[in-house]
């Protein structure tokens, strides 16, 4: 076991090794930090969420590095893109995390990050999902296969209408956009990103598609590489602030670091249109989790009021007071012994275990995600192998 010295928990090397290779693999194959997956995954495994969503950050860039590597050599990487759309970003998470502060201090942060959160996650499940039945049905009427879907109507008329000095030529992307686009596109995502306290791959890559119309392995490399930038940011914020684990950040950077190399070279022997099916998939887990999330909090607003103020005669306030309410022995020596209110034990220990049944719907999600991608990459190699025998067999025949 391993003392964790920032939160205190004791916990085992090997799921940290575990989380690290599975975050790997998914984030590689779609462009994404891995906060929806790494968060929930810690935090049922004992971390209180503040440590778990630090811990996640700090490791989150050193695992882009890796998969931006990897996704750099395949051509998927549009580094004017990436490094405009960095600037509006950050400008854009700033003012939406004044913006969450705003809400925190009225009391509706919580509901309205989560109701957000499922209108986005649930909207974009869909979404993909009729696309990819549509395409299917395409191929059917015309017995041509749909590789992927490179621009919509959206998208065309942004590059057509928004077409501001200065206006860029992407190479990897093939298309010409305003430079002021992309700044405002960077701006939106981060403000949204900034509100739901996400690094905001999992809104960048969806915008990368549909609104600036870039391929879909392109918005893939292109947001891991500026999740580098903002995962160091998110890292150095938590660290600063005592909030980051770097024994569990390492050992969980060592089994991303194979684990991206997988997910990356995965993308080389898929589809596009694959890779969105299975993002639409991790959409509806997501959304699972944050509505039983939202489930949870519907319990903990029974106690959560009464047992600040008794933790505040007690002298504990502030972030101490809400590290101490994620702590089970803690909260059962408070309402039981010192508040005597049975009825707020009953209502943490219901939230707690609807939590946990919560993360461990995306943990096992993400598992059997992280499968079916490995398994795509042994198909996808098998079959270049195959066709490469075949073409040495004819090249020989032929000699």
């Amino acid at each position: 076991m391993l003392h964790m010295p920032m939160s205190g928990i004791d916990m085992a090397w090997w799921p940290l090794l575990v989380i690290g290779f599975t975050v790997g693999v998914v984030g590689g194959y779609f462009g994404l930090g891995g906060a929806w997956l790494v968060t929930p995954a810690l935090n049922l495994f004992g971390f209180p969420m503040v440590y778990a969503v630090g811990t996640d950050m700090a490791h989150v860039a050193g695992k882009s590095v890796i998969s931006t590597f990897r996704h750099w050599r395949f051509g998927h990487v549009s580094v004017i893109i990436a490094l405009t759309m960095v600037v509006g970003t950050m400008a854009g998470v700033e003012v939406g995390a004044q913006t969450l502060m705003f809400l925190n201090s009225k009391g509706l942060a919580g509901p309205v990050v989560r109701y957000i959160y499922m209108v986005l996650l649930f909207s974009m499940f869909f979404f993909m999902l009729r696309e990819y039945i549509n395409a299917k049905k395409t191929e059917k009427i015309t017995g041509k296969e749909v590789k992927d879907l490179v621009g919509n109507r959206l998208s065309k008329w942004i590059q057509q209408n928004l077409d501001v000095w200065p206006v860029i030529y992407c190479k990897t992307a093939r298309m010409k956009i305003s430079i002021w686009a992309l700044f405002f596109l960077g701006i939106f995502t981060g403000y949204v990103a900034g509100i739901l306290g996400i690094g905001g791959g999992l809104l960048r890559v969806p915008a990368l598609i549909y609104l600036v119309g870039v391929p879909t392995k392109v918005a893939v490399g292109t947001d891991l590489f500026e999740v580098m930038f903002s995962g160091a940011y998110g890292g150095f914020t938590y660290g600063a602030r005592g909030m980051v684990e770097l024994i569990a950040a390492s050992i969980m950077l060592c089994g991303a670091a194979v684990g991206a190399q997988f997910g990356t070279i995965c993308t080389k022997y898929v589809y596009g249109l694959t890779i969105r099916l299975v993002y639409a998939l991790c959409c509806f887990f997501a959304f699972t989790s944050v509505v039983l999330k939202q489930v949870s909090a519907n319990y903990s607003n029974i106690y959560s009021k009464g047992i600040t103020e008794v933790l505040a005669a007690e002298g504990i306030t502030g972030n101490q007071a809400k590290i101490m309410m994620q702590y089970p022995e803690h909260m059962e020596k408070y309402m039981l012994q010192v508040a005597n209110r049975p009825d707020w034990w009953q209502a943490f220990q219901t939230s707690n275990t609807i939590n946990m049944v919560g993360c461990a719907v995306i943990m096992t999600a993400a598992c059997g995600i992280c499968a079916f991608i490995i398994y795509l990459l042994i198909v996808g190699i098998m079959k270049e192998r195959r066709e490469k025998r075949a073409t040495d067999q004819t090249a020989h025949s032929g000699a």
